[in-house]
């Protein structure tokens, strides 16, 4: 164990006048810095760092000391050293300082160098400046400082812009030079973009007006030498996206500049590069310059390059594996799905073709209207061929911009698609090739949302005009050929789930007078089994409209056997059945089929259009199965385009399709009560079943949330005076779920070990179990969409209101409970006298850092592999 004489020791040789003492110094503090010796040596030097009271003058044996007196040593050694180069290990011993002082395994105070950070920084621009040799060690110690946002506070304005103009002066000096294609001088470059990058990304607060045109010159220059397509190129298009993403709205026209400097990188690269990274890079950039357009005349030239590039990509990509990522380079597990890379690529070729579609409708030239008109023509082209990547951006450009299209483009599209489907669906079971039939499948999905006016003004040459009959006709024949084809991909998940969702999308949205399915359809092992939420759907949808069945007692058996199939595969055993899906569309499918009525239309249709469809129908698991994207939440609301700017407050109004309250069906009393009878009987024989133990709460939630749906049903199926004791007996066991949820978390609420159990995660985040299915329980229509007066059972409704509020008053008990262990934990932590090493549990001081330190790992270890 280290002793006080020992450090007294380390810091006498450091503070002398001598050079050699110094020298020795530094040797003997590196010998206390490495190995097995550095655990007790931080230990002590952190418990008495921790010790430190607010403004307090440290005192030699703790970290801001020894800090402060390593950069004395260093600025001597520089300033003695005028015939030689200075020691290198002077820079080496400082950096391991620092990272032993901030490695979080050692005991101490959350931010040890806070009282001599800003020196720090002030320090860490005069020896760049002056000391080449030095430029790497101090670029890591930048980037290592720069990670704690409480440290950045703390660095002076001017140090910043210094250090900010100092390497970009640096990437591009090096760039010119005549051996940079050399490795070590390649490693030079990338250390120094690193360090760029980091000062992009953790700004010392606003960026000036005189170093915001050194940025832009900064980049200008070196895009005027860079050659390169390897790592260099895409650290240096990541800056440039970083700083746009930072300051880009300030930027003005500025942000054009830098893209007449990259432009000529950027195009000879897109489609020749196979570097993944460096082609995700490209397209945030081309998205980010995009949305910093002001006006439509600055922002034509760079949307006529994109969209030229973007449909030479998507023809390019086309004839790849659609479950192909380029970030891995392997087939994603599910057919249907995009990979992150996908995604961004279409999101980007939405926005371009909206760019090019709708800004240049308001032009007066015949240039701009002939642009505009060959490009609704050329997507139409694509669409009309079934291409899977073209429809995916269509169902983007819908989902991102329909409320901003002239939507006689967007029915002029559907003329295509319509005149076309019955040969993509004909060649998809030939070929057994269904990507362009899924796509096309969720294009019209998302067409069908919409409120497509059937006798919408033509405004473009090329449209040949639709009238009210041929409109309706099209869906007709869409669910004519889909019904015909049916049987072909019935085994195939991803496309009859959308099948499914888009016939129950017509059936919704009264798009089609006659919607008949035939009967040898419901022999297909779709509707047998545990029916997927796609199933349930088009079931609650298609028998809850009159008109569509044909001759009841025809269907009375098919009724029964569908209900049956319903209910009898649920089990309580298969948590994964249990999401906020099912627990709505279950109910509406079963009161479908037993009372002809649907009442959650309202509910699932308003999700469909204030939120994504497929999260709430979930196609293939949903269709998106993005990584992890640092810059997504940025990127919303970053458009500066002054017509977006113009109508902010229009577009904050959610536009919602006027609702269609079809008819619906009322079956005979006789028929309704035997379906009633044996829904009731199935749904008893389920809960007898049902045991509480072992269960988590977001399971207990959701199947409270069921019951409740399954209470809220029967407003609609049964008169008052009809109500039988299946309430009653519904009412009891959602009273027992909700007294053992408040009974379990009471027993469990000081034992943080139990928090697993309860199904509760370390981030309370929106998309945790517990949360999601705790909304969907008292967000349900029984809660939000009747009245107190309106309940069937005035005392079940009064007892279950005071069971909740228990629950919310235990969850509240639960809060307070966590949060005081998690600051006690901490505490002890910080306080603890054992090693960091032996500790089996580690708390990160710094939240945002651990992504940041991963990623330069491989830079921060010399080449003999030693710190």
């Amino acid at each position: 164990m280290v002793t006080s004489s020992d450090v007294q020791e380390i810091v006498s040789k450091l503070s002398s006048d001598k050079a050699k003492a110094r020298e020795d110094g530094i040797k003997l503090l590196t010998m206390w810095l490495e190995g097995e010796r550095s655990i007790g040596f931080c230990k002590v030097i952190g418990q008495n760092t921790a010790k430190l009271k607010p403004n307090e003058i440290p005192q030699s044996e703790t970290w801001p000391f020894l800090i402060k007196l390593l950069t004395q040593c260093v600025s001597l050694e520089i300033s003695t050293s005028k015939r030689r180069p200075p020691k290198l290990i002077f820079a080496k011993t400082l950096r391991t300082a620092i990272q032993r002082a901030e490695d979080t395994k050692f005991p101490g105070n959350v931010y040890p160098l806070l009282s001599v950070v800003k020196t720090l920084f002030s320090h860490i621009l005069d020896v760049i400046n002056n000391v080449p040799s030095f430029q790497s060690e101090y670029g890591i110690i930048l980037r290592h400082l720069l990670l704690v946002k409480e440290y950045r506070f703390h660095m002076r304005k001017n140090v910043y812009s210094g250090l900010m103009v100092f390497y970009l002066e640096k990437v591009a000096t090096t760039l010119t030079e005549k051996n940079n294609t050399q490795y070590s001088q390649k490693e030079e470059i990338f250390r120094s973009i690193l360090a760029l990058h980091s000062l992009l990304e953790n700004p010392a607060g606003d960026f000036p007006d005189h170093l915001r045109e050194d940025i832009v010159k900064g980049f200008v220059k070196i895009f005027s030498y860079i050659r390169d397509e390897g790592k260099v190129s895409r650290k240096l298009i990541e800056c440039i996206n970083t700083y746009l993403l930072k300051d880009g709205p300030n930027l003005s026209c500025q942000s054009l500049e830098i893209h007449n400097a990259v432009q000529q990188f950027v195009f000879r690269c897109w489609l020749m590069t196979h570097d993944k990274g460096l082609k995700d890079a490209l397209v945030l950039y081309a998205r980010l310059q995009l949305n910093l357009v002001r006006g439509v005349t600055e922002g034509s030239l760079l949307v006529e390059q994109l969209l030229d590039v973007i449909s030479k990509e998507l023809d390019q990509s086309n004839s790849s594996i659609p479950g192909t990522s380029w970030r891995d380079g392997t087939k994603d597990d599910k057919f249907g799905t995009l990979s992150s890379s996908q995604q961004h690529l279409v999101e980007l070729a939405a926005l371009v073709l909206y760019r090019a579609c709708a800004t240049t409708s308001r032009a007066t030239s015949n240039e701009k209207r002939v642009k505009r008109e060959s490009t609704a023509a050329r997507l139409k082209e694509e669409l009309v061929k079934g291409k899977w990547l073209w429809n995916v951006t269509f169902c983007y450009l819908i989902r991102n911009y329909y409320t901003r299209i002239s939507k006689d483009l967007f029915i002029y599209w559907f003329e295509g698609i319509c005149a076309s489907f019955e040969r993509i669906l004909n060649d998809a079971n030939v070929e057994h090739a269904y990507d362009g039939l899924l796509w096309t499948l969720r294009s019209l999905q998302e067409l069908s949302l919409m409120e497509l006016p059937s006798n919408a003004q033509v405004e473009i040459s090329l449209r040949s005009s639709l009238t009210s009959k041929e409109f309706d006709c099209g869906w007709q024949l869409i669910w004519s050929h889909l019904m015909h084809g049916l049987p072909a991909f019935s085994n195939i998940t991803p496309v009859v789930d959308a099948a499914l969702a888009l016939l129950g999308s017509i059936i919704s949205n009264d798009l089609s007078n006659t919607c008949v399915v035939p009967h040898d359809a419901w022999d297909l092992r779709l509707f047998k089994g545990m029916p997927s939420l796609c199933t349930l759907y088009f079931i609650a949808c298609y028998f809850s409209r009159k008109g569509s069945q044909g001759d009841l007692r025809d269907i009375l058996h098919l009724r029964k056997y569908l209900l049956r199939a319903t209910l009898g595969s649920l089990s309580w055993n298969e948590p994964s059945l249990l999401n906020e899906r099912l627990v709505l569309l279950l109910p509406a499918a079963v009161y479908a089929l037993c009372a002809g009525c649907e009442p959650f239309t309202q509910c699932y249709k308003e999700i469909h259009l204030l939120q994504s469809f497929v999260d709430v129908i979930e196609v293939a698991d949903d269709w998106i199965k993005a990584d992890e994207y640092d810059h997504e939440k940025q990127l919303e609301n970053f458009e500066c385009s002054i017509e977006v700017l113009a109508n902010i407050d229009l577009d904050s109004i959610i536009q919602v399709s006027s609702f269609h309250f079809h008819q619906s069906l009322r079956l005979p009393r006789q028929f309704r009560e035997s379906l009633m009878q044996e829904m009731e009987s199935c749904i008893l024989g389920l809960l007898a079943d049902l045991k509480f133990e072992k269960k988590p709460l977001s399971d207990i939630f959701f199947i409270c949330a069921l019951l409740c749906n399954f209470i809220y049903g029967l407003y609609f199926s049964r008169n008052r005076e009809e109500v039988s004791s299946f309430l009653s007996k519904l009412g009891q066991f959602l009273l027992e779920l909700l007294n053992y949820a408040v009974n379990v978390i009471q027993e469990n609420k000081n034992d943080s070990r139990s928090l697993g159990f309860l199904g509760f995660t370390s981030s309370f985040n929106q998309k945790s179990a517990i949360v999601v299915s705790f909304k969907t329980f008292v967000l349900g229509p029984l809660f939000t969409q009747r009245r107190d007066g309106d309940a069937l059972d005035v005392v079940l409704y009064d007892a279950v209101k005071q069971s909740l509020q228990k629950l919310l008053k235990a969850f509240t008990e639960l809060y307070d409970e966590y949060t005081e262990s998690i600051t006690n934990l901490r505490s002890e932590l910080l306080a603890s006298d054992s090693s960091g090493s032996d500790s089996s549990i580690r708390i990160s001081n710094h939240a945002d850092s651990n992504k940041s330190r991963i990623m330069d790992m491989e830079l921060d270890v010399d080449e003999d592999g030693k710190i």
